[in-house]
């Protein structure tokens, strides 16, 4: 009677392709939707956010799906919010080095792309970047070896602009880049929320140049943290024992790190778009997602990394030790002895660990230890 209740409230107002009947693109942990809401912009998307607050309904809202199995199961799915068709633009500004992206569907490699034009980047490398939408990176606050120079993307935003539960449009922040609020700075709550807060529609972050030169090192071994801080790489990632090395900036100094580099390994080289390629193919961990039935996040300190590492075995690793993450991936496992480590050794360390993915069935509850609620993307 509820969900009848609203979609006649919302029949009233929004176009009569915008309710739509479910297909199993939108299930979640084996839950179906009842209903599928196609919004076609901002006002329709507050009119339905509206109706289904006003009768209680519990919402999914999501682009492209790829990061649904985050978070505790569903205790409810009402309605499968797909936001893809919301009109969006890009509007980089590069003399104030800020961009814009209103309409936040639009897929983080055409955001990237678009401000190749004006020779400025998002300096950012979230994992599952490749499949990812805009909003669904912020939401997140998905970063990756990038953010030991750049920060995070939480640290990176300036403006969030969002439709609440209940159907409101607000927003938070400005253009400013030092200080933009008097009070608490509700957009770094709500970057990272796991659209839990309400549905971001509207972005705008700092960008950065690009550099004249951008070279990728990989070395057959991994440096100790020290030696690795040394060389001044602006980003770091250890995928399988194997390291890679991001170096950028003048010819001149990106060729003297690396000779720098030579002195204490050797190591194969590469520049350019093939750097490129092949930095975001390494950060976006697809292989890494779409392989292995549980993905295991660690955080700790950047010198406990490895310690923290020592006791959990896996198929798949991905270490980021200048920023103290690591992704692994297994298919199988013990969940008293995760628990017992989660617990002792990685909490002692002063770190935390979360099950960013599981099948519905072989995990308990308690292992979804750090993440507060299903998300979109």
């Amino acid at each position: 009677m509820a969900l009848e209740t609203a979609l006649k409230d919302i029949e009233r107002e929004v176009s009569n392709d915008s309710i739509r009947e479910p297909t199993s693109k939108y299930v979640i942990d084996g839950l179906m939707p009842k209903v599928v809401l196609y919004p076609r912009d901002v006002n329709e998307l507050s009119t339905m956010m509206r109706s289904i607050s006003k009768e209680k309904l519990s919402v999914i809202p999501m682009v492209n799906g790829t990061k649904t199995f985050m978070g505790n199961i569903p205790k409810s799915y009402d309605v499968a919010l797909d936001l893809s068709r919301i009109h969006r633009a890009i509007e980089p500004d590069p003399e104030e080095m800020v961009g814009g992206v209103y309409g936040v569907s639009a897929p983080f490699s055409e955001v990237q792309e678009t401000l190749r034009r004006v020779s400025r980047r998002l300096p950012i490398d979230p994992p599952l970047s490749s499949r990812s939408s805009i909003g669904g990176v912020f939401s997140c606050n998905l970063f990756g070896p990038l953010a030991y120079t750049f920060m995070t993307t939480r640290d990176i935003t300036l403006r969030v602009r969002a439709v609440m539960p209940d159907g409101t449009v607000v927003r938070w922040g400005g253009t400013g880049m030092i200080k933009d609020v008097a009070g608490y700075n509700v957009k770094r709550l709500f970057i990272g929320s796991c659209g839990s807060l309400g549905i971001i529609y509207e972005v705008m972050s700092r960008i950065a140049a690009i550099p004249d030169v951008i070279a990728i090192a990989r070395l057959n071994k991994e440096l100790d943290l020290l030696m690795t801080r040394r060389l001044k790489p602006y980003g770091a990632i250890v995928v399988n024992g194997t390291m890679y090395l991001r170096f950028e900036g003048v010819k001149e100094e990106v060729e003297y790190r690396l000779g720098k580099l030579s002195e204490v390994s050797g190591f194969d080289v590469f520049y350019g778009n093939e750097a490129e390629e092949l930095w975001y193919g390494l950060t976006s961990m697809d292989e890494l997602f779409s392989n292995y039935n549980i993905v295991i996040k660690v955080v700790t300190p950047q010198a406990r990394l490895n310690n923290a590492l020592k006791e959990l075995q896996s198929s798949y690793l991905v270490k980021m030790p200048m920023i103290g993450e690591a992704y692994l991936g297994v298919n199988n496992i013990d969940v008293n002895v995760l628990n017992t480590i989660r617990g002792g050794k990685v909490g002692d360390l002063g770190g935390y660990l979360m099950i960013l993915k599981a099948p519905p069935l072989s995990l308990s509850v308690e292992l979804t230890f750090g993440v507060l609620t299903k998300t979109w993307t």
